[in-house]
């Protein structure tokens, strides 16, 4: 195979514009969620005012009297779901006190779409770019194919939570799926950017597998943090959660499905306990990394991955002692983004880097 051209390094800029995309979209999505602006517009992806189809926000006074009409239809609904104990209050987002609140959240809503939709053209114009050359294809085609199902599969499952709410503890899926597709991505983007043909080094097996697990370990962070979101007990202030065995936090008359989907008090569990081991893999990682041939970009997704870790245990002590803040929530999200990204970029570079040159002493003749 030949190195990249100039051509591909221009595609791996346009990946990265992708990727950036991506994370701001990510990004957006939880202030959605966070501002309770999901339930702005029940329809997906047509928004129907009445007799009238647009994907455009309204714009007259009686295309506003038209979707607010339809939100309040939906939160009819909405509240006959909550009243058959099929979702919970925090279902039904945010209750606008006037027409001005009502279009911040409609808008704030349709951002979101909009952003999605362009993130999803930029997506199938590099697909067909790719699919393309046939150096693209052999290179990046499995991961940043892998990446645009996933996207697909991104779009399917926000059409089916529309009409769940805006807290829906089906939420996982997304956030789980946001994860995936990034990381898929950024190992596409990793490996356009690499040239030549990758060689897996054989001296970093420990490290290899404890970034690995500190890869996964991130995701199922990400997963038990938008559980925990969707179950999230609402007006209590503050949870103090004890720190208890397992069983007693499982309400076996509640059912498995309850268990899994609303027990709050089990996500929370899962979640900090998780974070917690989830620092000791990453230390351990650091250790057998120091102890290898690693080269210099894996220490550093290292280190930028520790820091990130000890800013995402900070705002989650800050949630836990003062309490749902959107500011802190949303900053808890992002930061947990940016630790699966650097273990991401670390764990590839464990792989395929070469080794740093063993330092040698020279004594010099007396």
């Amino acid at each position: 195979m030949t190195t990249p051209d100039r051509s591909h390094r221009v595609l791996a800029a346009w990946l990265g514009a992708l990727f950036f995309l991506l994370f701001c979209l990510n990004t957006a999505g939880g202030w959605v969620r966070l501002s309770g602006s999901g339930v702005a517009i029940p329809d997906w992806p047509i928004i129907h005012l009445d007799d009238h189809s647009t994907v455009l926000p309204p714009i007259t006074e009686p295309q506003w009297d038209a979707a607010e009409r339809s939100f309040q239809a939906h939160q009819a609904k909405l509240r006959e779901r909550v009243a058959r104990g099929e979702l919970n209050q925090g279902n039904l987002g945010r209750t606008p006190r006037d027409r001005g609140e009502f279009q911040g959240i409609f808008l704030t809503e349709w951002s979101h779409r909009l952003l999605a939709a362009i993130t999803g053209l930029v997506a199938i114009v590099l697909l067909i770019r790719i699919l393309r050359d046939p150096w693209l294809r052999a290179r990046i085609g499995g991961p940043y194919g892998l990446a645009c199902g996933l996207i697909v599969l991104q779009a399917v499952i926000g059409g089916m939570l529309v009409d769940q709410g805006t807290n829906t503890h089906w939420l996982f899926l997304h956030q789980g799926n946001a994860g995936m597709i990034m990381s898929s991505l950024l190992w596409a983007l990793l490996r356009l950017v690499s040239g030549g043909v990758s060689i897996l080094q054989p001296g970093r097996l420990w490290s290899r597998r404890l970034i690995a697990l500190a890869v996964c370990g991130t995701w199922l962070e990400l997963v038990f943090g938008a559980l925990v979101a969707g179950s999230r007990i609402h007006d209590h202030g503050s949870i103090s959660l004890p720190l208890t065995i397992l069983p007693e936090l499982w309400e076996g008359h509640r059912g498995l499905a309850w268990n899994l989907l609303d027990n709050h008090w089990l996500h929370q569990w899962l979640h900090r306990w998780t974070a917690w081991s989830l620092g000791l893999v990453i230390i351990g990682a650091a250790l057998a990394t120091l102890r290898s041939l690693a080269g210099e970009r894996q220490r550093l997704a290292l280190q930028v991955a520790g820091t990130f870790l000890g800013v995402q245990l900070l705002l989650g002590l800050s949630s836990a002692a003062i309490g749902l803040h959107p500011g802190v929530a949303l900053a808890h999200q992002v930061m947990g983004m940016c630790l699966l990204m650097a273990l991401v970029m670390a764990w590839f570079d464990a792989r395929y880097e070469p080794d740093a040159a063993p330092v040698t002493t020279v004594l010099e003749p007396t």
